[in-house]
Parts: C-alpha cells; structure tokens; sequence
C-alpha cells in the first residue's frame, strides 16, 4: 500500500472536483481557518475565549477538582482585596460550575 502525502496549501485541491465537471457545483476553494493573526490586539473572528483558555490550562493542572480550586481562588484573591482577578477566577469556575460560579459572585461580591 503506498501513503501519499498532500501540502496543507495545494491550490489543486477544490472542493467539488468531480461534481464540477458535470456542472452540478461552482467550484470552491479548500483552504484551513486560521485562528493566527499578525495584530495580537485585534480579536479575530473564530479565535478562542481567554478564559476558556486559562479554565482548560486549569483543568490540566487540578483535573475534575477544577471547579473547587477555582472557588477557592476567588475567595483567595476577594479576600485580599483583588477583584479583577476575583472575577477571573470566578468565571473560571463558571465554565466547571455555574451555580458554584453564581454562589461565588454573590457571596465574593463587595457589598
């Protein structure tokens, strides 16, 4: 059996290649998104969330514990006063547990 290998980048490859022959298609381009941009401040369309990022890097670290690590930061840092990071790591729990999450913001909240 032979594998033959394909560039990521082929400008032959198109979608509908042998509907279009019989004209049942217009031909269409096959490229991969790309998530990637030159500009780090612009937000790119299909670019992933930051705290769905930090809340998946979080995950690897702590594993299902995820959700209780994350409450107890956030009550860490809204102890000590931090709340911008309170609220980060608040919704970092909000992607584990919404109504841990929705507990934390009331109860952290500063009255």
């Amino acid at each position: 059996m032979s594998i033959r290998l394909a560039p990521a980048h082929d400008p032959a490859r198109l979608a509908g290649r042998k509907a279009d022959g019989r004209g049942l298609v217009t031909r269409v381009r096959v490229m991969a998104a790309n998530d990637n941009s030159a500009d780090t401040d612009v937000a790119v369309p299909g670019a992933f969330d930051p705290v769905l990022v930090e809340a998946l890097r979080h995950f690897a670290r702590h594993g299902l514990d995820s959700a209780r690590v994350a409450h107890t930061e956030a009550a860490r840092a809204a102890g000590e006063g931090n709340a911008p990071v309170a609220e980060q790591w608040i919704a970092i729990t909000g992607m584990f547990d919404r109504r841990l999450a929705a507990a934390a913001k009331r109860v952290l909240a500063p009255a």
